[in-house]
């Protein structure tokens, strides 16, 4: 994963930001599935789900899977 061009950790403060674009039901079955577990972990799976979000991870966020 990376932001800005560089390899970094996404840390939990970051990924609630990040749920509030999520979609509702998506996360929440993802959340009841997997936790806990890590926020990457996370969003992989949820880019699973969703594929189209990596485009909103990319423009809103500057993250790359």
């Amino acid at each position: 994963m990376k932001r800005y061009g560089k390899d970094f950790e996404l840390t939990e403060e970051l990924m609630d930001t990040i749920g509030s674009y999520m979609d509702d039901d998506i996360r929440e079955d993802i959340h009841g599935e997997m936790a806990p577990c890590t926020p990457e972990e996370f969003l992989k799976r949820y880019l699973e789900s969703d594929p189209d979000f990596a485009e909103l991870l990319k423009s809103e966020f500057d993250i790359v899977m």
